[in-house]
């Protein structure tokens, strides 16, 4: 079974993250049809200053690089906690590098991150999953989540 250690993300590890995630957190609404190829961008940006207004030392986060018993970084997780309830925590980002999935890391992070939400003081953890990503629905679905809400669409042209 793979274990993966957390740590605190540095500036650099964020940076890094924020340079993949927000273009990708934009391309998914997009893909989603919940915006515009023209705003995506921008409102991609707007929520995740939002969430991060100190960026990787925001208060209401939990920002961790997680490595294998080998050291070698193998994914990262943003943790954030609903203002005025510190008793529900929010994966806002799960993710394991390319070169290290299908190897059971996905499944330990994601126990790691809920570890680490619960010595927070957090009672439940929830998450979004964009309806395509089927690997990480039957993983969260696995893992004990279940499904609080469901948006459909179809397009008409």
């Amino acid at each position: 079974m793979a274990t993966v250690h957390l740590a605190p993300m540095t500036q650099d590890e964020y940076d890094e993250m924020m340079a993949r995630l927000v273009p990708s957190y934009a391309e998914d609404n997009i893909k989603a049809g919940n915006w515009t190829a023209e705003e995506a961008l921008d409102r991609a940006n707007a929520q995740t200053d939002e969430l991060l207004p100190d960026g990787v030392n925001s208060a209401d986060a939990v920002l961790c690089t997680a490595r294998n018993d080998g050291g070698e970084i193998v994914g990262r997780v943003w943790i954030g906690f609903r203002s005025g309830d510190r008793n529900a925590a929010w994966i806002y980002e799960i993710e394991i590098d390319p070169t290290h999935r299908g190897g059971g890391y996905g499944r330990a992070l994601l126990a790691a991150a809920e570890q680490q939400a619960a010595q927070r003081g957090a009672t439940s953890i929830g998450l979004n999953v964009f309806g395509p990503n089927q690997v990480a629905r039957d993983l969260y679905t696995s893992a004990g989540y279940d499904m609080t809400s469901i948006q459909m669409s179809k397009p008409l042209i």
